[in-house]
């Protein structure tokens, strides 16, 4: 099953703000993504909505939230990953973080998250998608803005390439949940639930995410490391399954699944999230990523 998180994904990073806003009423991009969708989910097999890391960190850079340097896991901590399974995580965690930096700017740790990347590339088994064209490519870029981007979110979808076309979907299964989880920790841990209202939404949203991101994992759940990991986010669901969501009542565009579990694009949702349910989720959020990205034993 190939390429099947990199094609839906790819349609979420190309038009970012039909996902980010809340804008209604632009009919031709409506349909035109539903002709991409029709054309990915004509074949028997399932696709999963999984964004890339800047998808989200584009957002709340828009959004007025600020950049929070003491959120990244510090790259001194990456010779501290030893076990293939913290590795694979700590690559995903560091993937976010890469993204972040590149949307915000911060070209000097830009810089030193990509070359964490690369290192921890080689222990899993994936320097093979790091090819010199992109290596030099972010080298010649470090002070442009936009190229540090689309090379940020290049390196991100080489890695996905290269686990799906060699059959690796417990690694990138691992990989994108870390990276997943990294990108909520952020704005959980930079939103103010009473001023930032947008964030807090697209906070909420992520209910639907999380329950793509676990049906995915629970096909490689035969795998010890991700079953556990499985384990993990299933009791983050819990925590998101207390919000209520009215279906078809939200001016945004998401994907559904259907019951024969292929992915269509659909009307957006409203879900609605108390104070206490936003301070539950990030709770819990930074307890799963604190335990990924602990380095004492």
């Amino acid at each position: 099953m190939k390429r099947q998180i990199k094609l839906v994904a790819s349609i979420l990073v190309a038009l970012p703000l039909v996902f980010l806003t809340s804008c209604g009423g632009d009919e031709q991009i409506e349909e035109a993504i539903e002709d991409v969708v029709e054309d990915v989910v004509e074949g028997n097999e399932t696709y999963y909505q999984i964004p890339s890391p800047d998808e989200m960190f584009g957002f709340i850079k828009e959004s007025g939230l600020e950049f929070n340097g003491e959120l990244l896991n510090p790259v001194q901590n990456v010779d501290n990953y030893t076990d293939p399974k913290m590795q694979a995580l700590n690559f995903g965690i560091y993937s976010a973080d890469l993204a972040y930096t590149a949307a915000f700017e911060e070209f000097n740790e830009t810089t030193k998250y990509f070359g964490t990347i690369q290192k921890l590339a080689e222990p899993i088994g994936i320097n093979g998608a790091f090819d010199k064209a992109l290596i030099e490519r972010a080298q010649n870029n470090l002070g442009n803005a936009d190229s540090l981007v689309a090379i940020t979110n290049t390196s991100y979808f080489a890695v996905v390439d290269y686990l799906e076309q060699n059959e690796q979907g417990d690694k990138l299964g691992i990989i994108a949940a870390a990276g997943w989880l990294e990108t909520i920790y952020v704005v959980a841990n930079s939103t103010n639930y009473t001023k930032d209202k947008a964030a807090v939404e697209r906070l909420a949203d992520q209910k639907l995410t999380l329950d793509n991101l676990l049906d995915y994992l629970d096909k490689y759940k035969s795998n010890e490391d991700v079953n556990e990991i499985l384990g993990w986010f299933t009791e983050l669901e819990a925590v998101f399954a207390a919000l209520p969501e009215d279906e078809g009542s939200g001016s945004g565009i998401s994907f559904k699944k259907k019951e024969d579990g292929k992915m269509v694009l659909g009307g957006g949702s409203s879900i609605t999230i108390s104070e206490e349910q936003f301070n539950a989720i990030r709770d819990k959020v930074n307890e799963i990523r604190n335990n990924i990205v602990k380095t004492e034993a």
